[in-house]
């Protein structure tokens, strides 16, 4: 499972970044073939809950957990990941990147492969081509798509995260996720 990761960074508007560090992460290992990932909707569920690590690998039925947090200034980011072994709460991996902000994707690349690795779990070519794939060359439209992914999810403003999707797609007509935001922007307006 991959619990949210913290937002430690100085200005509390965030959280929108780290809540999507953890999704990408959580899509990136649920699209390695030897791992099963708890849903996005149970991690997130634990979301501040400072649980022992047993029980939260009891609870979401998985057998080691990633967790982390997320540090950001300006064009930096700080990502510190750690594998812990559900069953002793021993750290099995734990690793810091301090990066500039363009090289997101590469850290999601790195922790996913080395969480496989960890695990014993090999990674054939198409997996490892799939988790370096970069969805966007555009840091500013991954960053709108995860605002509006985060007002959709968070607050429900349906009117800001359409606006945040269009924009991403303004910067990069070609960029998938944004695109299926808008998606989910239509999805959730009907049913409410």
């Amino acid at each position: 499972a991959v619990l949210p990761f913290v937002n430690m960074s100085s200005d509390p508007e965030n959280e929108y970044f780290s809540d999507g560090i953890t999704e990408d992460l959580i899509t990136a290992l649920a699209k390695i073939s030897g791992l099963r990932v708890a849903a996005r909707t149970s991690s997130f569920a634990l979301k501040g809950k400072n649980l022992p690590v047993e029980s939260l690998g009891a609870q979401l039925h998985v057998g080691a957990i990633l967790e982390g947090s997320v540090a950001r200034s300006g064009d930096r980011v700080r990502i510190t990941a750690q594998l812990i072994d559900a069953s002793n709460g021993f750290h099995l991996w734990s690793e810091s990147y301090d990066r500039r902000l363009e090289d997101v994707f590469a850290i999601r690349s790195e922790v996913a492969e080395t969480v496989a690795k960890s695990l014993e779990v090999a990674l054939d070519g198409g997996e490892r081509k799939n988790l370096e794939r970069r969805p966007t060359d555009d840091v500013e439209a991954y960053q709108l798509y995860l605002k509006g992914r985060y007002a959709l999810a968070t607050y429900r403003d349906f009117d800001k995260a359409m606006e945040l999707f269009e924009q991403a797609i303004r910067r990069d007509p070609g960029y998938a996720p944004a695109w299926l935001g808008i998606a989910s922007y239509y999805g959730s307006i009907a049913d409410n």
